[in-house]
């Protein structure tokens, strides 16, 4: 009953702000002439793009399995990666993509390391989302003064810093009570200290393996940037017909904070809630005409649904290694 509520929220809440954006026909209108007129070699670009974006990701959990001690073949992780994907992007409710791909890591590891590698799914959310906040303090403190000139914009801004602070806050508490050995302190029927134990001990697996981890940031950091070109190649797709389109550099600035946003469980892949976000931010900021910015974002999500297809066919495919090629490390 929960999941299903769950699921019928998330459904009326895109319809909602689809319905929001795109009410008004000459937002329509956009729309249409953006899907018809596009060139097809930049929304190509776009949909490469994002493939480098998930190639990145990949290079990055295999390091993090690594100092784990559990190798897994590129082609069964890449296949993990996309029916993750697949699940963000189109099955709603509680899951997420991150879980599922968890579930399926799980099917794969030796029993006497699954725990490493569920917490290889942790850590490798973690990162990335250490890489999204590098990303977004350093561009929102370079273009403040733009980012804050209009006040939708401006509680736009404060409300992905203030995501991004909480969840950086959470990370740096885990690492505190890591550091400090705090963990077998906490009352044993504490909600979640089991967890809490868990990543602590990832916590100083992957300080000791500080090299590692700083590559995996990095990689993060490279792997937005990927993923924020696959809406400037959707803007580059409509840039020679119609009326003004943002700047490129307009375009980077704001989505490090429309990406934030996004990426709130409320909607399945951030529909809606992005296209909602480039409306309201990027439409008055780059002085835009109706239709235009979430257009972009349309664009943008069709790019990125074409990897999630991709991920569809590995999920009807998909089947357990039977010859366990997930394997630990000699230790």
């Amino acid at each position: 009953m929960r999941r299903a509520f769950l699921w019928l929220f998330q459904f009326a809440a895109t319809a909602a702000l689809l319905w929001w954006v795109f009410h008004d026909p000459a937002k329509q209108r956009a729309l249409k002439d953006a899907v018809q007129q596009a060139d097809w070699r930049w929304i190509v670009g776009g949909v490469v793009a994002y493939g480098i974006f998930e190639i990145l990701a990949g290079i990055r959990w295999q390091i993090l399995l690594r100092v784990q001690g559990i190798r897994i073949s590129w082609w069964r992780l890449y296949g993990l990666l996309m029916v993750g994907l697949f699940f963000s992007l189109f099955i709603p409710g509680g899951t997420g993509g991150d879980l599922v791909k968890g579930y399926y890591l799980l099917k794969e590891a030796p029993i006497g390391r699954r725990t490493s590698a569920a917490l290889s799914v942790v850590m490798d959310r973690l990162l990335g989302l250490l890489g999204v906040a590098v990303l977004t303090g350093t561009v929102t403190a370079l273009r403040w003064d733009w980012l804050t000139s209009d006040p939708l914009s401006k509680n736009f801004v404060f409300t992905g810093l203030g995501i991004l602070g909480v969840c950086v806050s959470g990370m740096l508490l885990a690492g505190i009570v890591s550091a400090a050995r705090l963990v077998h302190r906490l009352p044993e029927k504490m909600p979640g200290r089991n967890f809490l134990a868990s990543v602590s001990g990832a916590y100083s697996l992957y300080g000791r393996a500080w090299l590692a981890t700083l590559a995996a940031i990095l990689i993060s950091i490279c792997a937005h940037c990927a993923h924020y070109t696959t809406f400037w190649c959707a803007a580059r797709s409509i840039d020679s017909s119609g009326p003004h389109k943002p700047t490129a550099i307009e375009l980077y600035s704001a989505l490090p904070i429309i990406e934030t946003v996004a990426a709130l469980p409320i909607t399945p892949g951030g529909l809606g809630t992005r296209e909602k976000a480039f409306d309201d931010i990027l439409t008055r900021l780059a002085d835009l005409s109706d239709g235009i910015a979430p257009s972009i974002s349309m664009l943008g999500y069709f790019c990125i649904a074409f990897w999630g297809v991709i991920g569809g066919f590995f999920y009807l495919f998909y089947r357990p290694s039977r010859r366990r090629r997930i394997a630990a490390s000699p230790q």
